[in-house]
Formats: C-alpha cells, structure tokens, sequence
C-alpha cells in the first residue's frame, strides 16, 4: 500500500481490491513499478516501461521513474528504443546492437557527437516537430540478421553504408575514441585516435 502511494496511484485502498483488467494501462504499469519498489531495490531495471503507452501517459512514467531515481536514490537500468526517453532519463547510454555493446558514452556527449553508424541511425529517426509535413522519417537500411546467421565481423556489416572488406571478416575491438567514449567500429581504429581495447 506505501508503494502504490509512492507511485502516485489515487485512491490505493481501492486500487489494491482491482483486477489487472480493471486498470489502464498507465495504473498497470504504476502497480508494477510498485510491486519493484517494494523489495527496496539497489537497482530498478525497467524494460521497455512505456511500451503500448500513449504519449501523455508515457511522459506521466518517466516523470515518475525519474522521480524515485532521485527520492530513493536508486540507480536505473533503462532499457528502450525511445532515444526520446533516454534523452531525458538517462546519464550515461550504452547502445546496443545483436548483443553486443558497439558505443558507450555520457548522454549528452553521445547525443552531441554519435560515432557509430547504428547510433547515428538511430538518433536520425527520432521524429522532430520542424519536418514538412508528407515527408518520411529516416530509416536504417536492411533488417536485424537471423541470430543462427550473425556476420563474422562487424555486426552492424550487412546494413552499414561504410562497410568495408574487413569489417565483415573481422570484430572491431571496443576503443576509447574520446575521453569516456566508447565505440566498437574500424573507422576509428584506423583513425590513430583509439586507445586500448576495454571490456564494458
């Protein structure tokens, strides 16, 4: 009951006594952050909360999520494909692609300064409200491969615009590109510019 109102339910004395089917969605998933909660969690790992959510009650979660964050001062471990959302809940960003973790810096280094081309895709698809209207969003060339057919080399090789002979015979290692950023890619290895290999 002290969860459901640290979530923000009203009336948790009655929410409690309701089936699932009885709530909206954005109730739902407040019962779920607050059935997390109330283990007293060191880490909050939230998957994919806003999914299925409409805009306004997206924005009520992060609003929320962010709030305990600070309240109970927990980390976070935000999972989604909303770079939206990530922009504004998270510190730091690991991007990730068929498993593995191909950039890894602070969210406003990585927002201002992408470096690899799955991220750079990524944050072009983010819708903007100065686009003429009739216009397409950007998309990432090609499809996820098969996991039983994963490329040799660079991962992101079969849908990547600057694809070269080795990057789909060889794994790029993870690099220090800039101090605190992180990328898996040959462009900057072969820039001179790449540090020691690192394990994140």
């Amino acid at each position: 009951m002290e969860m459901l109102k640290l979530t923000g339910i009203p009336n948790p004395e009655n929410c409690i006594k309701k089936y699932p089917y009885e709530l909206s969605g954005g109730m739902q998933q407040r019962v779920m952050i607050a059935m997390a909660l109330a283990c007293e969690p060191r880490v909050l790992i939230a998957d994919e909360p806003t999914t299925a959510l409409d805009v306004t009650i997206q924005e009520q979660i992060l609003h929320l999520i962010h709030g305990l964050n600070e309240k109970l001062g927990m980390s976070v471990l935000f999972i989604t494909h909303d770079m939206g959302a990530v922009s504004q809940l998270c510190h730091s960003i690991k991007v990730m692609y068929l498993g593995q973790v191909v950039e890894s810096a602070e969210t406003e280094k990585l927002f201002a300064g992408p470096l690899h081309p799955y991220t750079k895709g990524l944050l072009a698809c983010i819708p903007h409200l100065n686009v003429e209207r009739g216009r397409s969003l950007p998309v990432i060339d090609g499809t996820v491969p098969s996991l039983s057919k994963i490329p040799e080399g660079c991962h992101f090789c079969t849908r990547c615009k600057s694809v070269g002979e080795r990057c789909e015979k060889m794994q790029p290692p993870l690099i220090e590109a800039a101090p605190g950023h992180f990328v898996k890619c040959w462009k900057y290895v072969d820039s001179g510019r790449q540090g020691e290999e690192v394990r994140l």
